[in-house]
């Protein structure tokens, strides 16, 4: 019965009329990789915030040319 935590992306809207993304991530534990809880976080990023959104999401250049950063 090991317990493991994970961190994923669940969601990416790219939000096009305020130059933005906004990300929501999952924090999951895990019972033999069964879910067993799951809390969320939504992050909103600006354009001021390119670098800072491409360190923190995986494969962040595909978003940064859809709101045309």
């Amino acid at each position: 019965m090991a317990l493991t935590e994970k961190t994923i992306i669940k969601q990416v809207a790219v939000l096009p009329a305020q130059f933005a993304i906004n990300v929501q991530w999952a924090n999951q534990v895990l019972r033999d990789d069964e879910v067993i809880s799951e809390t969320y976080h939504r992050k909103a990023y600006m354009k001021e915030q390119q670098a800072e959104f491409e360190a923190e999401v995986t494969n962040a250049g595909a978003y940064v040319a859809a709101v045309g950063w």
